[in-house]
């Protein structure tokens, strides 16, 4: 009995073990939960680039399977295709009939390997009159060139050249070749030529500027003799030019100029004490022109302010550039001495600090007698 009674008390326990056992740990709960997260955010990566692919738009385009000089002629290996998100950039759409195409065709600029291209880039071969090539038109000034210039007459093409200028040297008329005259329409020549020949017109025309001079040859002419006269003739005057630029660029360099934080100021001075006058570089003396007496104004004696050297000085006026307080100094001068300030100069050699003393005793006695003449007359 005892025993039967037991078995009631004991069968919870073992339920409650039995459970226990079947719950997971909450370290492996938390394991369980990052993994589940990982796996959601690659998801969510994966997703996103699977949809962006659907919606770049990505479209095959025609690119140059090779790097394409100007000139080359092409055939259908020459291209390709790639898939680009082409958007509003210029670009041929790709089929596999585009390349063949532009067999025949030719380059008509350079197009690096894997570069888009464009129908801009490449022309078609012409077979018209007597040649088969591509079209190149040649402008010419006949600036230079008599009234019976026409198809058929030997010329000698010109680089114009370009008029130097400040900063840019510019370059000489030369004679580049001698030609015969062919596709002559008046003002140009309309070419037909071979790939390579016609990259070569091109690269001249490019750096002439866009259009020759045309010189005419009486028959006969010694073309050589010609042609090196001219280019003679032409590079002393581009030369003479170059000079006189370059000449007025010292010159202009040459110029006294404000230095930081100076200012401008012309100054008038008065060299009537000086019969020969003053120089540039003399070393003078700065006088005040003193006042005669007038009435109860005694006025005052001329009188030394100071020496100085004349420095851009022409025609009686000293350019100077000074500190702004001594610029008002200059400016204000010649009111305060109610004339131009007088200039001596001082002789080489002189001791300057006894010729100011003597010169100041000897208008000082001058103006005492003026003063005195001028009280007796009062």
């Amino acid at each position: 009995m005892t025993n039967t009674d037991e078995q009631p008390e004991s069968a919870p326990s073992a339920a409650r073990a039995k459970k226990a056992r079947r719950q997971m740990p909450e370290s492996t709960k938390r394991l369980l939960l990052i993994i589940l997260g990982v796996l959601v955010l690659v998801g969510s990566v994966a997703g996103f680039y699977l949809t962006s692919d659907a919606f770049d738009e990505r479209v095959a385009v025609l690119v140059a399977a090779r790097d394409i000089s100007a000139g080359d002629t092409l055939s259908a290996a020459d291209f390709g295709s790639d898939l680009v998100v082409a958007g509003a950039i210029p670009h041929l759409p790709y089929t596999p009939s585009v390349p063949a195409a532009f067999e025949g065709t030719v380059a008509i600029q350079a197009i690096p390997r894997g570069a888009l291209v464009r129908y801009e880039m490449i022309a078609e071969v012409s077979t018209e009159l007597d040649g088969v090539g591509l079209e190149v038109i040649v402008p010419l000034d006949l600036t230079l060139a008599t009234d019976d210039v026409a198809e058929g007459k030997t010329v000698l093409l010109v680089d114009p050249g370009v008029e130097p200028a400040e900063g840019d040297e510019g370059r000489p008329r030369r004679v580049v070749r001698e030609f015969v005259l062919t596709g002559f329409e008046g003002s140009q020549m309309r070419l037909l030529l071979p790939p390579e020949e016609w990259a070569e017109w091109e690269a001249l025309l490019e750096d002439v500027g866009g259009t020759l001079m045309a010189v005419d040859l009486e028959p006969g002419t010694d073309i050589e003799e010609t042609r090196r006269r001219l280019d003679a003739v032409w590079l002393t005057q581009w030369q003479v030019q170059v000079d006189e630029i370059a000449a007025a660029a010292a010159a202009a360099a040459a110029e006294p100029q404000a230095g930081p934080g100076e200012l401008e100021v012309i100054v008038s001075l008065d060299a009537g004490l000086t019969p020969s006058g003053v120089a540039e570089g003399d070393l003078v003396l700065l006088i005040d022109p003193g006042a005669a007496p007038l009435g109860n104004d005694p006025g005052r004696p001329r009188s030394v302010i100071g020496t100085m050297e004349l420095v851009n000085y022409a025609g009686g006026q000293m350019q100077m550039f000074v500190p702004p307080e001594e610029w008002l100094y200059w400016r204000t001068l010649p009111d305060g001495l109610g004339a131009a300030p007088m200039v001596l100069p001082v002789p080489d050699g002189t001791d300057v600090g006894d010729m100011v003393e003597r010169l100041n005793d000897q208008w000082y006695a001058a103006w005492q007698i003026s003063v005195d003449e001028s009280l007796e007359i009062g």
